[in-house]
């Protein structure tokens, strides 16, 4: 029985967070020892050398990239563009996955049936259904997930199965150079 469709799918690249491979040593034998920030609870800032020019650092994340056909919610661009300065305080972008295409490409754990695109992980770029490339995600500030949950349990109840994986992302505000 049919599990749905998307409307007007694009093709998303999502850059999955890798946990494991950010807590990881972040400067090979250097003074940090661990990727994440104990107290913050987010990856480190490794310092770069005096030699590269700069005295911010980067921020140790190490990500993955899958692409998946994606549905795009547009209505807070519509708002943003209805605001007089054209920006708000905070903008959600909100993609809609099938979960038909989750399993074929893997991103579904087969232990605990929940899908991998989760919190934290960030959309990079847009193409559309022909892989035209469409718009990048400048990072920082970036878009990050911070909100991901199944919906739409079936259309058919003798085959219920999930169908939708409605995912929010926001941008991630900076701090001021100084």
């Amino acid at each position: 029985m049919p599990r749905g469709r998307l409307i007007f799918p694009f093709l998303v690249d999502i850059a999955r967070l890798d946990t494991a491979a950010t807590a990881a040593d972040p400067d090979a034998g250097g003074p940090l020892l661990d990727g994440y920030d104990d107290e913050f609870r987010e990856p480190v800032i490794v310092p770069l050398a005096p030699t590269q020019g700069s005295t911010r650092g980067t921020v140790h994340r190490v990500e993955s990239t899958v692409q998946c056909a994606a549905q795009i919610e547009d209505d807070e661009l519509e708002k943003l563009e209805m605001m007089a300065t054209g920006r708000g305080t905070s903008a959600d972008f909100t993609i809609v996955l099938h979960f038909r295409d989750l399993e074929r490409r893997g991103l579904v754990d087969p232990v605990s049936g929940e899908a991998l695109i989760r919190v934290n992980d960030r959309i990079d770029r847009i193409y559309t259904r022909r892989g035209v490339f469409v718009q990048a995600i400048r990072n920082p500030p970036g878009l990050f997930c911070v909100e991901a949950k199944p919906r739409s349990f079936g259309l058919d109840v003798t085959h219920s199965r999930r169908n939708l994986l409605v995912c929010t992302f926001n941008e991630r505000e900076t701090g001021a150079d100084l």
